[in-house]
């Protein structure tokens, strides 16, 4: 019970780190909505992620792992159809240019702003969890 309540709270931070650094993702309701996110997050990851991961392994193997990436963003996806108060729309992004390192600007799809946010919030919780590990 105590790692169920951790992982709550580390998904709803993750929800609330992720909404602040995109625009795409909106989140409407204040504190119960990143509860009940969070909520749905531990759900969607610990539950339907396995069974979505072994039906989905022969693409696992072929693609090395990548593929779990989409299967991260359809449980983001079926999220968001539950409960709407979590928002993923496209988004505009400003940019990136740091040591060296330069991304342009670009507009993000839909289904890429799926993989982006899903691909964020599970790195967020992967080094919470690291450290509170």
């Amino acid at each position: 019970m105590k790692g169920a309540v951790k992982h709550i709270f580390l998904y709803a931070f993750a929800l609330f780190i992720t909404s602040s650094m995109f625009d795409g993702l909106t989140l409407s309701g204040g504190f119960q909505t990143l509860l009940i996110g969070g909520i749905l997050l531990a759900i969607g990851f610990k539950i339907l992620r396995p069974v979505i991961n072994i039906i989905t392994l022969p693409f696992n193997m072929i693609t090395f792992g990548l593929f779990s990436i989409l299967t991260t963003a359809f449980i983001l996806f079926l999220i968001t159809l539950v409960y709407p108060s979590i928002h993923v729309a496209p988004f505009y992004f400003h940019g990136f240019n740091s040591f060296g390192v330069e991304i342009h600007p670009f507009q993000v799809t839909l289904l890429l702003s799926y993989v982006i946010i899903s691909a964020t919030i599970y790195l967020i919780t992967k080094i919470m969890l690291s450290l509170f590990d």
